[in-house]
């Protein structure tokens, strides 16, 4: 995303390079997903959990939208990896840099990916055990992601209101007093449903079995466990923002790899007749994921803002490209970005007395047009709102539900 914020002005607006090189960061999390479980679980389960994980309808979905989420979920992988063997043989240094630099990358696009910072510590102390409390390559590395974010967002803050970067912004959406529903909604419904499905469900608890019980691999319930406290203690944003499970899709995606080749393996020593049978009915519950996938997320793709589809032939007719919008929104993205134009976002229902004092500010500051949506305090002309913006300032767009005031000649 920030890529895609640096390189719009001469690569376009980035509706479909922007979500190409989503596919790409998703591509490449499979690929390292394999990589990083070859070497400790073998080529079959390494290679059943890459593919398994393309087929999880979170990745589907969040995999290829114009999000930070597809490179921050590939950084986290690529930081086990390298971390892994940047702890091996050698201790090399190129690893090294490389795990800093993708666990970095991971928490400075969301820090709620900070959580990869408990499985790094954990390989460090499962390869190194007591040598790690005075090992300077390791305390080096964390320092150093902790010093790189802290820097990153210290100066992300000051600018304009995009995401949460202070602790008060993050302390007003969390709302944990509904915290025992956000939980039940979490691990009852959308783990099994949009991280699983059900038939992964199958493999993930089988894999589980055959890397916690038989093998003893404590990593990757870790792993699993150190985004599942992420989730918990995210509240109300963990809830409202389904993307924040996608960790959790490259985590169980290792438990579906193992329990699916466990399974593979255990039909192989069947009789003829009954392997047959066994792996017709592997062969189904794999192809059942992709195709739960499609049914289950198919309402994802529909149009959330129909009235701002013609938002870009709208501002062209009534402004110039370097007019100044302001809208009704918190974070203007979503309109600025439909609109083709730069501005600032005022929310109403957030400001409410506040909200028009904000709008002479803005005036004041360039603003030229006023955009909202035909909804809320504006949906009906003869609200308080909407009289005192109706008598001032003239309606230069009134559209399939999207509302433009000029504001400033």
């Amino acid at each position: 995303m920030w890529l895609i914020g640096l390189l719009w002005p001469w690569a376009g607006l980035g509706e479909i390079w922007g979500r190409v090189l989503s596919i790409i960061f998703s591509a490449l999390t499979a690929v390292y997903l394999f990589r990083f479980l070859d070497d400790d679980l073998g080529q079959e389960a390494a290679l059943y959990a890459g593919l398994l994980f393309s087929f999880i309808p979170l990745e589907v979905y969040f995999g290829r939208t114009v999000q930070p989420e597809a490179l921050a979920l590939l950084a986290t992988v690529a930081a086990f990896h390298h971390w892994r063997l940047a702890l091996g043989p050698g201790r090399p240094w190129p690893h090294w840099a490389a795990a800093v630099a993708a666990a970095f990358l991971a928490v400075s696009h969301k820090l709620p990916y900070a959580y990869l910072l408990l499985p790094m510590a954990w390989l460090g102390w499962d390869r190194l055990r007591g040598r790690i409390l005075r090992d300077a390559p390791v305390w080096g590395a964390f320092l150093l992601i902790a010093a790189g974010v802290f820097g990153w967002y210290r100066y992300a803050s000051s600018g304009a209101y995009v995401v949460p970067t202070r602790m008060g912004e993050f302390t007003t959406i969390l709302n944990y007093g509904r915290l025992p529903y956000y939980i039940k909604f979490q691990f009852l419904s959308r783990f099994p449903e949009l991280v699983c499905t059900y038939p992964g469900l199958i493999f993930a608890g089988i894999g589980a079995y055959a890397l916690w019980g038989r093998e003893r691999k404590s990593f990757y319930g870790i792993w699993f466990a150190s985004v599942v406290l992420t989730l918990v203690a995210g509240g109300g944003y963990s809830f409202h923002h389904e993307y924040t499970s996608l960790p959790l899709a490259a985590a169980t995606a290792v438990f579906m790899g193992a329990g699916l080749a466990h399974l593979r393996e255990r039909a192989a020593t069947l009789a003829p007749g009954l392997r047959s049978w066994a792996y017709a009915g592997l062969t189904l519950l794999v192809v059942s994921m992709p195709a739960y996938s499609a049914l289950r997320i198919k309402h994802w793709y529909r149009e959330n803002f129909p009235f701002l589809s013609k938002a870009a032939q709208a501002a062209n007719l009534i402004s110039a490209p370097d007019d100044l919008f302001l809208c009704n929104e918190r974070a203007p993205s979503v309109f600025l970005f439909y609109l083709h134009r730069r501005g600032w976002g005022t929310p109403f229902s957030d400001l409410g007395a506040q909200a028009e004092a904000a709008v002479e500010e803005r005036i004041r500051a360039g603003a030229k047009f006023f955009a909202t949506a035909k909804s809320g305090p504006f949906a009906d002309q003869g609200g308080e709102t909407a009289q005192r913006f109706y008598s001032r300032f003239q309606v230069v767009y009134d559209q399939d539900g999207l509302l433009v005031f000029r504001l400033a000649p």
